[in-house]
């Protein structure tokens, strides 16, 4: 059997019995923030994945510059597509 220290022997004291208590209190408080923390913190950078997840998706969309990729769109009008555009120009001013 180890031996028991000195301080151990002795029955603790009402003063050290509610010191005691109020340390293992204290502990669990902090076990407590330090997880609510921790939770906090893995929403803020889950939240900042997310978003730049779609910031990338967005960019990946939108049109480049160059325009060479607009000129493939570009046809020539024909005689009438010209008069139905010219139509709906002049009804609509």
């Amino acid at each position: 059997m180890p031996k028991k220290k000195r301080y151990e022997q002795r029955d603790p004291s009402p003063v050290e019995s509610i010191h005691e208590r109020k340390q293992r209190e204290l502990e669990s408080q902090l076990a407590r923030v330090r997880k609510k923390r921790a939770s906090y913190q893995r929403k803020i950078i889950g939240t900042a994945v997310v978003f730049f997840i779609i910031l990338i998706i967005v960019c990946a969309l939108l049109p480049g510059e160059d325009n060479t990729a607009s000129e493939k769109w570009e046809k020539p009008v024909n005689s009438g597509q010209a008069q139905i555009l010219q139509s709906l120009q002049d009804n609509f001013k």
